[in-house]
């Protein structure tokens, strides 16, 4: 059987290219693993989701749908993201698509893809939204 976590991890797309690893690197990719540990400590139980930072002109970071695979843009660690305080709502957006399988929700604040920066979910709605989803997730799992 074809594992294609193992194959999409290091597959990147849009155009990008995923940086060594590195000290800074490692950096920027242990905030992702923080988000997701936030995750898991919130009683989350989700399977194991390979990161890789990348450089992308169109993209702040994009996740291959149903596979555990997330890649993430510089942008997404610039101070403009920052300041917004939208990292952690990215990861969970992300999040949505790698683990649950979902694409764009049209209507739903966190993954209305295309609408994404102009809805600008609040923290708390973003992770009420991903409770849904994952509380979706867990039946199918039944």
């Amino acid at each position: 059987m074809i594992n294609y976590t193992q194959i999409l991890k290091n597959k990147p797309a849009h155009g990008a290219k995923i940086l060594s690893m590195n000290k800074d690197t490692y950096k920027l990719r242990r905030e992702v693993m923080n988000v997701i540990y936030k995750v898991k400590s919130s009683g989350f139980n989700i399977p194991r989701v390979e990161i890789r930072i990348i450089e992308c002109s169109n993209a702040t970071a994009y996740a291959y749908t149903g596979q555990n695979v997330v890649h993430v843009d510089l942008y997404a660690f610039s101070k403009s993201v920052q300041r917004r305080n939208m990292f952690e709502q990215i990861i969970l957006h992300e999040l949505v698509h790698a683990i649950f399988g979902i694409g764009e929700v049209k209507g739903c604040k966190l993954m209305h893809c295309s609408k994404f920066w102009q809805n600008l979910p609040s923290e708390k709605l973003a992770w009420d939204l991903f409770k849904k989803y994952y509380n979706n997730w867990k039946k199918t799992l039944k």
